[in-house]
């Protein structure tokens, strides 16, 4: 009898490894290492019942995981048994009776989404625009188009559509924590991060003086010093700096697409367009991260019954 941490591990190379982005595989890894930490890798495929991998998800929710974690690992047991119980492995689909726990019972609840304020947001532009640091620039045009930052540091100039005033957005640079590199994926996060989106005057503007300063057509346009990409690390380090100098707390990158998206809120921006600038998935994404913004509707509800 194969134990399940054998099972999957010969599933992901055999089936999931050329089948997949390699970021996807990268994270599959992650959450199968985790597995092997827990009792429930060590039982045969045969042997394993409902009763097992509901108290693996319970006792992650025990030892204080996020929702978002939990559900990972969750989806690789699933996954492994789907084909399992298709390849006659397994003859019964014990995954479907398992309970996700609801979010309110978990330790590590949401974080609420927050921006820089407008002060925050003048005393940072103040220091990003001096381009101290190539990272600097990075920053800035987060800050103007709510890219991701894998989505930024893969941008070429090739991608710079100058008659347009727009970028096109269709790779990621990519982290694989379990290799420990970096790599240009073709196509963004999903089939709708590949965009196309509007520079506004000042990116516009900053990507113009780059250019002019490069003289660099086909190379990426954020690198280092000896030409080669920037690494999601320098960038930390260097917005980290940059924070420290203008007085501002450093929270992530992130926050730096999330304060775009309020900015973009505050200027009457419909969530069906704030959700094809940030390249979601669906819409529901990016109203259920805003939701804070968006409120209930009510208002506009209103409106509609007169």
């Amino acid at each position: 009898m194969i134990p399940l941490a054998i099972g999957i591990k010969e599933w992901l190379e055999q089936y999931k490894k050329n089948s997949v982005k390699v970021a996807t595989y990268d994270r599959l890894e992650t959450s199968y290492n985790m597995l092997l930490r827990h009792p429930i890798s060590n039982i045969p495929d045969e042997e394993l019942c409902t009763e097992d991998i509901q108290d693996y998800v319970n006792d992650l929710v025990s030892e204080g995981y996020a929702l978002t974690t939990i559900r990972k690992q969750y989806f690789l047991i699933r996954a492994y048994l789907e084909f399992s119980l298709v390849s006659g492995r397994i003859h019964s689909p014990i995954h479907q009776a398992v309970r996700l726990p609801a979010e309110s019972v978990v330790k590590k609840r949401r974080k609420e989404v927050v921006c820089y304020t407008e002060d925050e947001q003048r005393a940072l532009l103040r220091v990003l625009r001096t381009h101290e640091r190539p990272a600097y620039a990075i920053a800035q045009l987060i800050l103007e188009t709510g890219l991701r930052v894998g989505e930024a540091l893969a941008l070429c100039w090739e991608d710079v559509l100058w008659h347009r005033k727009a970028i096109s957005i269709n790779k990621t640079m990519v982290r694989i924590a379990n290799r420990r590199t970096m790599l240009v994926q073709n196509g963004a996060k999903s089939y709708t991060s590949n965009r196309v989106i509007p520079l506004n005057e000042s990116a516009y503007r900053l990507l113009s003086d780059m250019h002019e300063l490069t003289k660099c057509k086909r190379s990426y346009i954020f690198v280092n010093r000896y030409g080669e990409p920037l690494t999601y690390e320098a960038v930390r380090y260097q917005v980290q700096f940059a924070c420290a100098k203008a007085g501002v707390l450093y929270s992530g990158m992130h926050l730096f697409r999330h304060t775009f998206a309020t900015n973009c809120y505050k200027r009457g921006c419909d969530v069906k367009i704030l959700s094809k600038l940030l390249g979601h998935a669906d819409v529901a994404i990016t109203y259920n991260t805003y939701i804070h913004l968006y409120g209930d509707a009510l208002e506009e509800m209103r409106k509609v019954i007169g």
